[in-house]
């Protein structure tokens, strides 16, 4: 295997996980104009027309295209508003081994959508693309995204020190979690799949930065 391949479309009891596309341009414009903070690094921070509808119809699926990982728009399922983001990257189809990060906009924190989106993408890779192993990693001060691991299934590994320079050029320790194919899923999760799962969390606080 070397490719996610094919439209992805995760659904859970309040949110659908899919693709970005040319659709969201004007929330993307009004979210780098609002200065949010819980994009990925490598989406476009200027509002510049083009480069913004060049990245949305063909940029961000690259690493997808690559097989290197997915990026996903976290949207309300029955509005379809934009809450988030949250992909796969560092894919090893070697060794079946994968990254995830995520991040929530400012007004969607707090509701517990960060578990959800997080419980989809972990059981479906995990489960329907064939990974054994997905690993999480939260700053040791970031005790929400530390819940949103717990609750989704991940066990703590330990702490790798000094891994991530955090905005003022410090660099922080980051606690490892993971989970793999074989541990249970979290109690009340059922598996996913593309187009019509449906998963039950327990809310609670996220971080919204992308981790």
């Amino acid at each position: 295997m070397t490719a996610f391949e094919g439209t992805v479309r995760l659904v859970g009891e309040r949110l659908v996980l899919r693709p970005f596309c040319l659709d969201d341009a004007a929330v993307l414009i009004e979210v780098i104009r609002a200065r949010e903070d819980f994009l990925p690094p490598n989406f476009p921070t200027a509002l510049e027309a083009e480069p913004i509808a060049w990245f949305l119809r063909e940029g961000v699926h690259r690493i997808q295209h690559f097989g290197l990982g997915v990026h996903l728009a976290v949207t309300e399922r029955y509005t379809g508003d934009l809450v988030g983001t949250i992909g796969l990257f560092k894919v090893d189809w070697t060794h079946l081994t994968s990254e995830v990060g995520y991040g929530m906009r400012p007004s969607a924190r707090g509701r517990g959508y960060a578990t959800e989106a997080l419980g989809l993408v972990s059981e479906w890779a995990l489960h329907d693309r064939g990974l054994h192993r997905v690993e999480l990693r939260a700053m040791v001060t970031n005790r929400a995204s530390i819940r949103v691991a717990e609750k989704a299934g991940y066990l703590r590994e330990g702490v790798a020190r000094g891994a991530e320079r955090d905005s003022g050029g410090i660099s922080r320790d980051m606690i490892v979690f993971s989970r793999i194919a074989t541990d249970p899923p979290p109690r009340g999760v059922p598996r996913p799949h593309p187009g019509g799962a449906s998963a039950r969390l327990v809310a609670g606080d996220e971080e919204g930065r992308y981790q």
